[in-house]
């Protein structure tokens, strides 16, 4: 799941999320005051990480373009800058949204004494 991204990688990332996750909730964490259980405290962070990585590895892997820094092996193409969307996740589901451009429009700017279309 880093910079450089496939398929491939994001699905064995995604199992091996799901495994960490089993693993987690299998765990019996002592019952004791919770307050000053630092196991729990752990245990509490290692679920939000792991849940905070599965949306990422769903978000990477709903995306089927390059954009910015992280790169699609398998799409190495951005597509057209006016189809720009934004990944959205909800309850595990996961959506694409629009970019609504409301400054600028792709290929413009406002900067002064520039072309109004930027190559």
């Amino acid at each position: 799941m880093g910079i450089v991204r496939d398929a491939a990688g994001l699905g064995a990332a995604q199992a091996e999320l799901q495994a960490l996750e089993a693993e987690l909730e299998a765990y019996c964490v002592p019952n004791v005051d919770r307050a000053f259980n630092m196991t729990w405290h752990d245990w509490l962070n290692l679920k939000s990480l792991v849940a905070v990585s599965r949306a990422i590895a769903l978000a990477a892997a709903a995306r089927c373009d390059s954009r910015g820094a992280h790169f699609r092996a398998d799409f190495p193409e951005c597509g057209p800058l006016e189809a720009s969307a934004f990944t959205s996740i909800t309850h595990g589901m996961v959506s694409m949204k629009p970019v609504a451009f409301t400054r600028v429009a792709p290929g413009q700017t406002l900067l002064r004494g520039v072309q109004n279309e930027v190559a």
